[in-house]
């Protein structure tokens, strides 16, 4: 009998077979046999025989096969303990119900945790690490199935949070979902306008043309910067998931999108002066301190905000060897690195290493690295990041 298994060999059931790895027998299955071997191949698991009982089975398929593939692990007697990874709970909740499933022994669940790489070559055992695990029981779930699937996300290196499956979905709608959508929206703009779409767009009063015009592109992008990047690393998602996942969560998801398109609506009409008794300038700069406001309250690491942490910002030759020295030469200022962020800058052979710090050690790192010999450009703290313009 195995301790996991894990059906659905993707990023995060290959991530949780790394993550539990040297301290749990994990066995994988996957409908797509390559993929399964991928992840194998990668110190997952092993490969399932399809009759071996474990206590805890993990299914880490698209929400829409989820309570179907319960249902058949169970009717076979598979496992003592089920759960589900799904980023929307309800739905899933709902069809295990009207399947017929022993909904005792399910505990749904979320990681809160994840890449825009797809797949078991995007799998890392560290993906869950002090990142929150979601688990929605039913008022069915067993004490027994709360507490191995607990028990399995923990062992995973994550922070379990237990709720409801409905404040879960209205709560990762605007936390996850509505990122995504933003991301989208952003990139889209600088994607050529496809045939037949312009017309689409104007009958729904949406502007028709991209910001950049495929013409453009060639000159417009090559003047974009980290910025652009940063915020549209969620567009290089898989689509046909993210589809599902909208639609699934259509309820809670579109009232949140509404309130996005309404802020930036009226943002759009205070840049174009509509108004002639607001003060322009003051109503653009609340709209930014207000961004300062929400941004200052997302965890970063360890459930800490953002204000716990400050940057030092360091030009960096692009040649082998030189981020690795960077990081040494951080550590032998006695300062441990929390994060690393890398901006490239086209067309020069130097890139822009941002160190991410507690705020306290800012001022301290930066004068080591100063007296080491490197290129310090500043020290960047939480409430004033820099600008891009």
């Amino acid at each position: 009998m195995a301790d996991v298994l894990i059906v659905g060999s993707g990023l995060i059931g290959a991530s949780i077979g790394l993550a539990l790895r040297g301290g749990a027998d994990v066995v994988l299955h996957d409908r797509d046999v390559a993929t399964a071997a991928q992840a194998i191949a990668r110190g997952a698991g092993r490969l399932w025989d399809g009759v071996e009982r474990a206590q805890t089975v993990v299914v880490a398929v698209p929400p829409s096969r989820i309570a179907s593939t319960l249902l058949g692990l169970q009717s076979n007697n598979i496992g003592r303990t089920y759960t589900h990874v799904a980023s929307v709970q309800s739905q899933v909740q709902r069809e295990v119900e009207m399947l017929g499933c022993d909904v005792s022994t399910i505990v749904g669940g979320h990681p809160l945790a994840g890449r825009e790489t797809s797949g078991p070559q995007g799998a890392a055992a560290d993906l869950f690490v002090g990142r929150t695990w979601a688990i929605c029981p039913s008022s069915a779930s067993s004490a027994q199935a709360l507490a191995d699937v607990r028990d399995m996300a923990e062992g995973c290196g994550a922070t379990v949070v237990e709720l409801a499956a409905l404040v879960h979905d209205a709560s990762v709608a605007l936390l996850s979902h509505l990122p995504q959508v933003a991301a989208s929206a952003l990139a889209g703009l600088l994607a050529p306008t496809v045939a037949g779409h312009a017309q689409a767009g104007a009958t729904r009063g949406v502007a028709s043309q991209p910001a950049i015009s495929s013409a453009e592109h060639g000159l417009g992008l090559a003047l974009s910067g980290q910025g652009l990047v940063d915020t549209t690393r969620l567009a290089a998602s898989d689509p046909t998931l993210w589809a599902e996942i909208l639609v699934l969560n259509a309820a809670e998801v579109a009232p949140a999108v509404r309130r996005l398109a309404d802020s930036l609506g009226a943002l759009a009409d205070d840049l174009e002066g509509g108004e002639p008794h607001r003060d322009r300038f003051a109503a653009v700069l609340e709209f930014l301190l207000r961004g300062n406001r929400g941004r200052a309250l997302v965890p970063v690491k360890r459930g800490e905000v953002s204000e716990a942490f400050g940057r030092v910002r360091v030009s960096v030759d692009d040649q082998p060897g030189r981020l690795a020295g960077l990081l040494t030469a951080a550590g032998d200022a006695g300062c441990n690195v929390e994060d690393v962020h890398v901006e490239h800058v086209p067309g020069r052979p130097q890139g822009l290493i941002e160190l991410v710090v507690e705020t306290s050690v800012v001022g301290d790192l930066g004068d080591a690295l100063r007296a080491a010999g490197w290129h310090v450009m500043g020290e960047l703290s939480p409430t004033h990041p820099p600008a891009e313009q």
